[in-house]
């Protein structure tokens, strides 16, 4: 299944459209001018976007300075929480990721990770629990076993480009601490194989396979083993003949508490192993924790509409689709993406009209879409910006430099 994200840098979309040859000289500075104008204009909307939503979860953020979380009575909490998990769940809609359901978590929990890491995770430790993926790649894995007689074995595993976890605590325990059950924690996360959700959620609990237990265990069974195999062959009664028995039937006793402390000493080392190998791993791939995820996401989402509007409008204006449905556009801007940067995605051809017809860039007449002309979509969105300000901007505020038709 495509996704609906243009993995595809701005600056690189209006490069290569303005490098079309059906784009002339004259068409190609009016078009960067365009795009730079239609830039600023998502940006100071989306930047509406996060004062509201920082203010919004400013109580709920374990990393503010201004420690909020006793302004808020329990009632109102819990309320408030909800609005955060719904703009949360609307923002990242907008930044095409799909939320992963309950039974998708559930059955990633319990395959066995490709990490070489066993944990175990309940779920019931969380009061909300949402998981958010978006882009589908595939990651190599070297791992070793007994089964490849310790070579190191090649694995092609599936995984997610993009992982967004937003949770709250049911209730504080060792397993989850320092975290607080107040707080609504987002992460964010990229290169995440499908299979290893548990390891990104706190609570897990590392669970040793079946060959280090071994390794644990037995030197301490073969101790214990041992001794009592001596001591029934009459190893007791000439321990207490004498000073020499007694000293050779303590030492007996002391080999035992000694393998029982190496095999402890074992057990503590291979679960520290684990535990440095879960922490390596999830600090190359955690991109951004909290109120700083609301930022990242707001960026993406500003960029996804920025290329869903500029290609859609071009497609219109030169791309030889004027007057054609909008199949026929979603169609012709997959084809472009795959011929032109090698790129397959779904357009989402329904939000880019939208975002054209209410910035007065393009109108359907009877289903068929036709774009203005570009000096009318220059002045179109030099009036939406002197709108953005009137009565209401301050004297420092600074325009962006706009592209006029010459009278």
């Amino acid at each position: 299944m495509d996704d609906h994200y243009i993995p595809l840098r701005p600056t690189d979309l209006v490069r290569y459209l303005g490098d079309e040859s059906s784009v002339t000289i004259f068409e190609r500075e009016q078009f960067q001018a365009l795009c730079e104008l239609l830039d600023a204009t998502i940006h100071h909307e989306y930047r509406s976007r996060l004062v509201k939503l920082k203010a919004d979860y400013a109580p709920f953020d374990p990393d503010d300075d201004a420690a909020a979380f006793d302004q808020l009575s329990t009632t109102d909490r819990d309320s408030c929480s909800q609005a955060i998990f719904d703009n949360f769940d609307s923002l990242l809609m907008r930044a095409n990721y799909r939320r992963l359901a309950r039974e998708e978590i559930e059955t990633a929990l319990r395959s066995p990770s490709k990490s070489g890491l066993r944990l175990h995770l309940d779920l019931n430790l969380f009061e909300q629990l949402q998981v958010y993926a978006r882009g589908s790649c595939e990651l190599e894995r070297h791992t070793r076993s007994w089964r490849t007689a310790w070579n190191n074995d090649k694995q092609v595993v599936p995984a997610f480009r993009r992982l967004a976890i937003i949770f709250r605590l049911r209730q504080r325990s060792v397993l989850t601490d320092p975290l607080d059950t107040r707080a609504v924690i987002l992460k964010l996360f990229k290169d995440i194989p499908c299979d290893d959700i548990e390891m990104l959620l706190p609570g897990g609990q590392i669970r040793m396979g079946l060959y280090e237990q071994a390794q644990i265990f037995l030197p301490t069974i073969s101790g214990v083993g041992l001794t009592l195999f001596k001591l029934l062959k009459g190893a007791a009664a000439v321990a207490f003949a004498s000073v020499y028995g007694l000293i050779a039937f303590l030492g007996l006793v002391s080999g035992a508490i000694g393998y029982a402390c190496r095999s402890f000493h074992g057990y503590l080392r291979t679960k520290e192993k684990h535990q440095l190998n879960l922490t390596r791993s999830l600090y190359f791939q955690n991109l951004d924790n909290n109120s700083g995820v609301i930022y990242h996401l707001l960026a993406e989402a500003e960029q996804q509409e920025f290329r869903e509007i500029v290609l859609a409008w071009w497609l219109l204006w030169r791309g030889g689709l004027s007057g054609t449905t909008a199949q026929q556009i979603d169609a012709a801007a997959e084809q472009w993406l795959k011929r032109r940067c090698g790129i397959k995605a779904d357009f989402e051809i329904g939000d880019a009209l939208d975002k054209l017809f209410r910035l007065r860039l393009a109108f359907p007449t009877n289903g068929r879409w036709r774009a203005v002309a570009i000096e009318e979509a220059l002045e179109a969105l030099n009036r939406n910006w002197d709108e953005q300000f009137t009565s209401r901007a301050p004297p420092e505020v600074i325009k962006p430099r706009i592209w006029r038709a010459a009278a």
